[in-house]
């Protein structure tokens, strides 16, 4: 099948996914189709999509209908660039994040067990750990916002870096109240507290997580092909003016 015949067949399941058709036979029509196409092409089809009129909302839902089988496309890339690249960094910064909310997911259901606020309960301050790593990933975002997606935007596939700052909003006020919570929870009733951690936890890790996805399995290969090898050089140093996470591997960034 041709490249533009397998876009026109992903943009007519995409559609059908999109109008609530989410059967069994078509998930599997999907996976089928997505098998044979490439990040590239799966971003080219979603901005012909976009540019015929489908909201970035409903774009943001086909996303996740479809990403499962992207996972050969990383393990690709990852052995495509150095360490240091641009990419590199950001996958590495990605596999750190994981870990955080793998901490925070913890945190937040041994919280749920308990039932009053003892200031002396590791629990609480290591909930402050996690809450400043969470706001230290901002400058992952930022770079991938200053550096990274204004290159993908002008090879015209805007789509894939839309959804993204749009979720990069979605998350900050969430990772700001983790943080507020973890450090007024001896001044807020206990009850309010666990539930608000509940909510902003839940919804920080389940986002975040399903967004690292699509940055790894769509947007970064994608952004690998549409960005000529020449510019890497120029994002690498925009990068490293921007500055880089707490977390982010010391061979990541100090690799020349």
């Amino acid at each position: 099948m041709a490249a533009e015949t397998r876009k026109e067949e992903l943009k007519k399941i995409l559609e059908r996914l999109n109008s609530g058709e989410a059967t069994v036979e078509v998930k599997k029509e999907a996976q089928e189709l997505i098998e044979s196409i490439s990040a590239k092409e799966l971003s080219e089809a979603e901005q012909e999509l976009i540019d015929e009129g489908l909201e970035e909302t409903e774009l943001r839902h086909l996303c996740t209908a479809h990403i499962e089988a992207m996972a050969e496309e990383l393990k690709a890339l990852k052995t495509n660039v150095p360490v240091g690249h641009p990419l590199s960094t950001l996958i590495s910064e990605h596999e750190e994040i994981l870990k955080i909310l793998d901490r925070l997911d913890q945190v937040n259901k041994e919280i749920q067990k308990i039932e009053k606020f003892e200031a002396d309960n590791p629990l609480f301050s290591e909930l402050k750990e996690i809450g400043a790593k969470l706001l230290d990933t901002e400058k992952h975002h930022t770079r991938e916002e200053e550096t990274l997606f204004p290159e993908v935007d002008k090879s015209g596939v805007t789509g894939p870096t839309r959804i993204m700052r749009m979720e990069h909003d979605d998350l900050w006020p969430h990772k700001e109240e983790i943080m507020n919570l973890a450090e007024n929870a001896a001044e807020m009733k206990f009850d309010r507290f666990k539930a608000e951690l509940k909510m902003h936890s839940e919804y920080v890790v389940v986002t975040l997580r399903d967004h690292i996805f699509k940055e790894n399995n769509i947007l970064y290969p994608t952004a690998k092909d549409v960005i000529a090898d020449s510019m890497w050089e120029e994002i690498k140093a925009k990068s490293d003016q921007i500055g880089y996470c707490s977390f982010t591997p010391e061979k990541e960034i100090n690799a020349k």
